[in-house]
């Protein structure tokens, strides 16, 4: 293969990298380059491979376009993973809550979920980088992290969550109480709770919520996150995962299939928020530290 010709070909895998436009005048410029370095060269292969590879070669010409910016790809690795895995887990609890489970069955149904999501995902981060190229963001001040929380709205949250703990302590006593006690007799049997859950799982879940309102009480005392509380608190919500998975796959809560079937869907939608929510303050907290300690 004479000189020319490995150049030629050389030149065509670069131009083939380029958008259109830039195609014909790089090729010139490269191919006169080339054949100018060529000519006292003893080996224009080997030239050729210390130039550099075709597609190195192309960048230096200009920025590659990406579908997703390279910026981005942490943070889309992160919800693409972090999506799966929270679809998987939902398909694991919806299969929990069924009398009879094929665990296999509901994972190889939730795949062309997962394959939605990262199609849709993929889509979002490609569709931002298009408009971030279009048209340049103005970079904007927001609030730093920080590790102080509202008061008012966390108090009226433990208040929420308290009443939320004494209604379950006993529901066909709270529908009594707030209809006057004019529902219908199946109603309350329909929101009484299964024996066996009362002996062993009841109690072990009302220790858990009144530890989950105890913390929050001292968060809202306290004003801000205190490492000690973080950890506390990340301790209970996994915990508390750990436990309502349990609890939905250890047998009836309710004595009635559908009040049942509906508590533990409830129980489910739970732990996938507290996962979120979890992974969610964990970066958040992450952030405030690392600003904290370089301050």
């Amino acid at each position: 293969m004479t000189t020319e010709d490995l150049i030629e070909r050389y030149v065509a895998d670069v131009v083939v990298l380029l958008p259109r436009r830039q195609r014909h005048d790089v090729a010139r410029e490269l191919r006169d380059l080339l054949a100018e370095e060529a000519a006292g060269a003893d080996d224009v292969t080997e030239l050729l491979r210390r130039f550099g590879h075709p597609a190195d070669v192309a960048a230096r010409y200009g920025t590659p376009v990406a579908l997703i910016d390279p910026v981005d790809t942490r943070r889309f690795l992160t919800l693409a993973a972090g999506g799966a895995a929270v679809i998987q887990l939902g398909a694991f609890l919806g299969e929990l809550i069924k009398p009879v489970r094929d665990f296999r069955a509901a994972s190889d149904a939730a795949w062309p979920v997962v394959f939605a999501w990262l199609g849709l995902l993929f889509a979002g981060f490609a569709a931002a980088a298009w408009l971030r190229r279009r048209r340049p963001a103005q970079w904007r001040p927001r609030p730093l992290p920080t590790d102080r929380v509202n008061r008012p709205a966390r108090l009226a949250g433990v208040a929420f969550f308290a009443l939320g703990t004494l209604i379950l302590l006993d529901p066909p006593a709270a529908l009594r109480l707030a209809t006057g006690g004019r529902a219908a007799p199946a109603a309350y049997d329909a929101l009484a709770y299964d024996g066996a859950f009362l002996r062993y799982r009841g109690p072990i879940v009302l220790a858990l919520m009144l530890a989950g309102v105890a913390i929050q009480v001292v968060l809202a005392l306290l004003g801000r996150w205190r490492t000690p509380l973080a950890t506390a608190d990340l301790a209970y919500n996994l915990v508390l995962c750990a436990v309502l998975t349990w609890v939905i796959g250890a047998g009836p809560v309710f004595a009635a299939t559908p009040a049942d079937e509906t508590a533990k869907s409830f129980a489910a939608l739970i732990i996938l928020a507290t996962l979120i929510d979890v992974a969610v303050r964990t970066r958040r907290r992450s952030v405030a530290h690392a600003m904290h300690h370089n301050a």
